[in-house]
């Protein structure tokens, strides 16, 4: 016998054990076996009887549950067996709220007893008022009707944001409210963006980005900052060349989507982070999986949907962002199937989550099976290549110099892989950019 998720073993009865219970009551159920050592053997109890009276009592009078106290025998001892339900409403103990997970328990305190209690009661953090009651007199909605009318050619009018759940029929805005709203007064709305010089976070950033606000704002950040800071493959055809990005579209939209509707708002000072790699992108939300399992130990092919944030993900589904299904997963692993001209390596995205965070790792496609359109061709270009190779080259510089007017000339040479020497000679034939002021006191500007 070993414990577990849903086992714990106790030598003998001492009425702190009723925290146990109180954690398997609002986890998903478990056995408390008293008797039993540490190492799974068995040794007795010598007072089973007046266990058995004494113990449901303390567990009615002090949570107000009923659990299964019975006499079993292992291997000829007396053992006292408590079998907890799991409870379908929050359970304290004494005013303490306690938690099983994995092997432990733990004390569910601030933000975490927040979102358990939230997640106990079928309700949702974004469906519940803001802090201080702000009018919704105070907020305007632009943003989000503006992207109402060019997605799903939809007029939205301060009646729908009401059934969508935004505002409160009393007129306050509540937290999915907020996020949504022009002037969104969440500070944890957060996005930070970094593109890494290597394969790891010990190199240099070559850019970087930070923002605060809206959550339709923060998304086209994040999927300008990755489009400005990865490349276009391509794979040479005899009569043709087929362009492939670094990361499937649909992948990149998907995940950044996953990240800002199902993260964790309750975690104060949070943000979503953006990290591009040489080999990779890795897109972290606060939070992990809402009923506290671990995505790497699961069939990712078959998660169940269990929504954090049901109002924002009903407004993401009817702006066409995403599915009310819960297909997220299997659209991210659908875009890398794989295909002999562009995947044959059979490169596929990775999952991970842990207490506090969920990690979607991208993998990039361009990084072994395909060539840079800014690196030379080996076998040599047609002229034609040559030209497109050319422009490919301006508009990236154009593109990386907008995105960060203080970059170098240097980094530029990294990134495209060549000498500083031909980034110069790319620069100089660019009418529509210019470098003011001197040295590292000056900046780039795209006329």
């Amino acid at each position: 016998m070993k414990e577990s998720q849903n086992t714990e073993f106790k030598l003998s009865w001492h009425d702190e054990y009723l925290k146990w219970i109180c954690g398997f009551a609002n986890a998903k159920g478990g056995k408390l076996l008293i008797g039993i050592d540490d190492a799974g053997k068995p040794v007795g109890v010598a007072n089973a009887k007046k266990l058995l009276e004494d113990i449901p009592n303390k567990i009615r009078d002090t949570m107000g549950i009923v659990a299964d106290v019975s006499l079993v025998k292992r291997q000829k001892k007396d053992v006292i067996q408590i079998v907890v339900r799991e409870s379908d409403f929050p359970v304290a103990y004494r005013g303490e709220y306690h938690y099983r997970t994995g092997s432990t328990k733990q004390q569910l305190t601030g933000f975490a007893l927040t979102q358990f209690l939230f997640h106990k009661m079928h309700l949702s953090w974004d469906g519940a008022e803001t802090v201080n009651r702000l009018s919704s007199r105070k907020f305007t909605f632009k943003r989000l009707k503006y992207r109402f009318e060019q997605r799903v050619h939809k007029e939205v009018k301060n009646a729908d944001l009401v059934s969508y759940g935004l505002i409160t029929k009393c007129g306050i805005l509540t937290n999915a409210g907020a996020l949504l709203a022009d002037d969104c007064p969440i500070p944890q709305s957060r996005l930070f963006c970094t593109r890494w010089l290597g394969k790891d976070k010990a190199a240099d950033s070559t850019a970087s980005r930070k923002e605060q606000g809206n959550i339709l704002e923060l998304l086209d950040m994040a999927e300008n900052f990755i489009k400005v800071q990865t490349n276009k493959g391509w794979v040479k055809r005899p009569t043709e060349r087929d362009n492939y990005p670094d990361y499937p579209e649909r992948a990149v939209t998907e995940s950044l989507v996953n990240a800002f509707i199902h993260r964790d708002y309750t975690i104060s000072g949070s943000e979503v982070h953006v990290d591009i790699f040489d080999d990779r992108m890795e897109i972290m939300s606060p939070g992990g999986m809402p009923d506290g399992s671990l995505v790497q130990d699961l069939d990712v092919m078959n998660v169940p949907s269990d929504r954090r944030n049901g109002i924002l993900a009903d407004v993401f589904d009817r702006l066409d962002y995403m599915e009310r299904e819960g297909s997220g997963f299997k659209k991210i692993i659908g875009a890398y199937a794989p295909d002999v001209s562009h995947n044959p390596l059979g490169l596929a995205p990775k999952f991970y989550s842990a207490v506090g965070c969920f990690v979607v790792t991208l993998p990039n496609l361009n990084g072994n099976v395909a060539r840079s359109d800014t690196q030379g061709d080996t076998q040599g270009d047609t002229q034609g290549d040559a030209k497109a190779q050319k422009r490919n080259v301006d508009l990236m510089l154009v593109e990386w110099i907008a995105a960060d007017p203080k970059v170098t000339v240097k980094v530029l040479a990294e990134r495209l892989k060549c000498s500083v020497v031909t980034v110069k000679r790319h620069i100089a034939k660019l009418q529509n950019i210019r470098y003011v002021g001197h040295g590292y006191s000056g900046h780039w500007e795209v006329v």
